[in-house]
């Protein structure tokens, strides 16, 4: 017969997030925080043209990361991608839906800090780089649905067929728009490109 305190002593510990719902729930609270923030620092909801699309595939300066998504919508995938890598090697014992919060927290925080008026001046003039404002909310959003799918597409491939999908968006990417991770490193670092 046990006592009450080896009933309530060391044990498997349950997560907060060990259920989907409870996953869910805070995946949500985190993307409306991430809203608010941006509301916050001036990012406006939607493109200040008046226009809303779900696709925007030139480089209009006027709707450059303001729509659902864009060529940038790949680079996110793959940023994703990164963080299922990272948060399983990291964290091999969590359960797919605490490392899932954990991507959305992660890229709320880079839709957040992305926007501040530090890091868009940083991006915005950029030799070779086409132009950006900083993010409305609609594409922030949008663009850690994008995360959000490189995560489980990751969570679900071989890490062979992973790398080969990172390696093509980024450089479909750097040919659609001469822009990406390896470019957009390049020009930060003031290489000639």
């Amino acid at each position: 017969m046990s006592s009450g305190s080896e009933a309530l002593g060391p044990g498997p510990s349950r997560s907060a997030l060990a259920s989907p719902t409870a996953g869910i729930l805070a995946s949500l609270a985190v993307v409306l925080a991430m809203i608010v923030w941006l509301r916050l620092v001036g990012r406006p909801f939607v493109c200040p043209c008046g226009v809303v699309k779900i696709w925007q595939g030139d480089l209009a300066a006027a709707e450059n990361s303001q729509q659902f998504s864009d060529w940038y919508s790949l680079l996110h995938i793959v940023f994703g991608m990164a963080l299922a890598g990272f948060v399983a090697w990291m964290k091999p014992r969590w359960p797919l839906g605490k490392r899932a919060v954990t991507a959305v927290v992660s890229s709320a925080l880079w839709e957040g800090m992305e926007n501040t008026p530090v890091l868009i001046a940083m991006f915005a003039h950029p030799e070779g780089a086409p132009a950006y404002a900083g993010d409305s909310i609609l594409n922030a959003t949008g663009d850690t649905v994008f995360v959000m799918a490189g995560f489980f597409l990751a969570a679900r491939l071989p890490v062979w067929a992973t790398l080969v999908i990172a390696l093509a968006a980024d450089g479909l990417v750097e040919f659609a728009v001469h822009d990406g991770f390896v470019l957009g490193t390049l020009r930060l670092l003031g290489a000639p490109v």
